[in-house]
């Protein structure tokens, strides 16, 4: 347990090539928790809400059912995201408020820009090259008694998810968590000696 404590948290024993090793790997477990979230909540809205209706915006048609469901889910994955990034992969102490916000503000680009401008576009692709709905099951998956039909639209968003990892932890790092706000074991070490005075002089 000592040791998946230093991996999910940090430890000062780490070098800064383990620790950044240990924030990537720690990335990509919150990005796949993530990930796991917004695609069970968005399969449970397919499952759960039946009622499609087509909504036609600059003359391109789409479902505002699949729209619900992105808005939904995400919402959900956001919250998810944003502690574990917090906690485990930059191990911020700056203002939990200031950091949602600016969390939420970098989510709602690649929101925009990703999971719903691109999603759409890869369905549309998807239809283009298949002829097929994008509803049609691939395959079924058999959990306990129930036999959930896997399809293409479940497939694309899965593949859509990899873009999103990847342009998140790039806003993250640039827009959310400061440096100034990471918890630095160096720093920490240095200054556990050190007088006051001198701690100030390093701040």
């Amino acid at each position: 347990m000592g040791l998946i404590k230093k991996i999910v948290f940090g430890d000062p024993s780490f070098t800064e090539s383990q620790e950044k090793k240990r924030k990537l790997f720690m990335y990509l477990v919150s990005g796949g928790l993530t990930t796991l979230t917004n695609f069970v909540c968005y399969a449970l809205l397919d499952l759960l809400v039946k009622a499609d209706m087509m909504v036609s915006v600059f003359g391109f048609e789409f479902s505002l059912k699949v729209a619900v469901k992105q808005v939904v889910s995400w919402i959900a994955a956001v919250i998810v995201a944003y502690f574990l990034n917090r906690i485990t992969v930059f191990r911020s102490k700056g203002n939990v408020v200031r950091e949602l916000l600016s969390f939420t503000s970098a989510r709602i680009v690649s929101f925009l820009v990703l999971e719903l401008g691109l999603l759409y576009l890869m369905l549309w692709i998807c239809e283009l090259i298949t002829k097929v709905p994008y509803t049609t099951p691939m395959t079924y998956i058999n959990i306990l008694m129930w036999s959930i039909p896997f399809t293409y639209e479940y497939m694309i968003k899965l593949i859509n998810a990899v873009f999103v990892v990847i342009a998140n932890y790039v806003l993250s790092k640039l827009m959310v968590f400061r440096k100034q706000d990471m918890l630095d074991y160096k720093a920490a070490e240095d200054n556990k000696d050190a007088s006051p005075e001198e701690i100030k002089e390093n701040a």
